[in-house]
């Protein structure tokens, strides 16, 4: 009696296996790309947070900027007694003893 044939290939199911794989990351793929762009949290969620962070970056210059102006002026305070005197003059409303003030209507 003759040997039984076979008839499974195994370079023939690679290469059906392959195929399939990749047909399948094909398809995951280009439903990925479309739900990416035209969903809620695509392109415009990352757009919108691109933009936060630019305000924000901006905010912080900002800020930075300030305290160091304030920092200055607070040392500024401490070493000169003008700088003190200036403040209470033109924030404080303060005078010496024996000056007069003269006050302007503001318009």
């Amino acid at each position: 009696m003759p040997a039984p044939v076979s008839t499974h290939d195994p370079r023939r199911a690679a290469q059906v296996t392959l195929k399939a794989v990749t047909l399948l990351s094909g398809v995951l793929t280009i439903v990925f790309l479309i739900s990416f762009f035209f969903s809620d949290r695509g392109i415009a969620e990352l757009q919108n947070a691109r933009r936060t962070v630019a305000e924000l970056e901006s905010d912080i210059a900002r800020l930075e900027a300030e305290n160091a102006r304030l920092k200055a002026e607070i040392e500024s305070a401490k070493i000169s007694t003008f700088a003190v005197e200036k403040i209470a003059r033109e924030d404080l409303a303060m005078s010496r003893e024996g000056e007069v003030v003269y006050m302007l209507p503001k318009r």
